[in-house]
């Protein structure tokens, strides 16, 4: 069954709850066309919103005319195509049928809601009880293929555990990582050595200018295993077999800001591996995302001494060498 198509020119007349809703910034003869073009072309059983003006807080997408630049308006797709239905095509095909929310949750723009960071989120929020009252998106960025990577949501959740409504903060996202431990055990723990990559990260404040982390990343298809063996290869130019591979689970980063996980595997070298790494020093990476590795062997009190990683790296290497899983 077609669904229906109903157009809002302010906030207050947006329905309370909808599948997609698009930010019609146009005006005149243009708005009354596109209108006349989402009406023919909404096919999806459910219901979309048409929203007129600039500053609505709802909306999966925007439809501008005349064009911007295509990509993404704080986690909401916007249309560059060259004509008006070419551009009313593209938005619908970003929407697709949409996806049923009401209350807070039309602001969560599709782009947003559809990454698993999110859903995860959302979905442990709903299970204590929890009302997502507002979501206000406040930025995103886009990785050079295009897909959305990182997003922000300014929240206003009503926490039912303590019967109030908090409203000043952020919740922040980027896909999950995968992150490997290489290791040798030492005759100590502090003598264990492990393999680290050395990288130019912008937000990098280690002494020497650079990140020291685990090999790892994110993106792209299949199991985290597979991306664990990728990842390897790709940041060291060491062959890892996946067989060889213990899972510790995952975890958030930083709990307090981002709602992204760390899966964490571990592998654990021979002897002859580690001679292997000594000449292979780099450099490693995939050049065109900007990406330049160099591997580096360290025992875990260098690691220490020299305060080379951050506090999560930290915990993954205890988590492996110390912890029980």
């Amino acid at each position: 069954m077609r669904g229906e198509v109903v157009v809002a020119s302010k906030d207050t007349e947006v329905p309370g709850s909808f599948h997609a809703a698009v930010g019609l910034c146009c005006e005149g003869d243009v708005r009354q066309e596109a209108i006349a073009r989402f009406r023919a072309g909404w096919r999806a059983p459910g219901r979309l919103v048409l929203v007129t003006g600039e500053d609505s807080a709802y909306g999966d997408a925007i439809l501008a005319w005349p064009p911007r630049p295509q990509g993404q308006g704080q986690g909401r797709f916007v249309s560059a195509a060259p004509t008006l239905a070419e551009a009313v095509r593209a938005v619908l095909g970003a929407t697709g049928p949409g996806v049923v929310r009401s209350g807070g949750e039309r602001e969560v723009p599709l782009p947003i809601w559809h990454t698993p960071t999110f859903r995860r989120w959302y979905a442990v929020q709903r299970a204590v009880g929890n009302r997502l009252v507002s979501a206000r998106p406040v930025w995103s960025f886009h990785a050079r293929s295009g897909p959305l990577f990182f997003w922000a949501l300014h929240v206003s959740v009503h926490v039912a555990a303590e019967n109030r409504t908090k409203d000043n903060e952020v919740v922040l996202s980027r896909p999950d990582t995968t992150n490997v431990l290489l290791y040798r055990r030492g005759a100590s723990p502090g003598e264990s050595l492990v393999v680290l990559v050395r990288e130019y990260r912008s937000p990098g404040t280690a002494a020497d200018g650079f990140v020291h982390e685990l090999p790892g990343g994110s993106g792209g298809e299949g199991t985290t295993s597979a991306l664990a063996v990728t990842e390897v290869w790709e940041e060291t130019g060491f062959q890892l077999d996946p067989a060889r591979l213990r899972h510790h689970g995952h975890r958030p980063v930083a709990a307090t800001l981002s709602v992204h996980h760390a899966h964490l595997y571990s592998a654990e070298l021979t002897e002859d591996e580690l001679e292997w790494f000594r000449p292979h020093a780099g450099p490693y990476g995939v050049s065109a995302d900007g990406e330049l590795t160099w591997p580096e062997l360290c025992t875990v009190d260098t690691i220490m001494a020299r305060r080379l990683v951050d506090w999560p790296t930290l915990g993954m290497i205890a988590q492996v060498l110390f912890g029980e899983g």
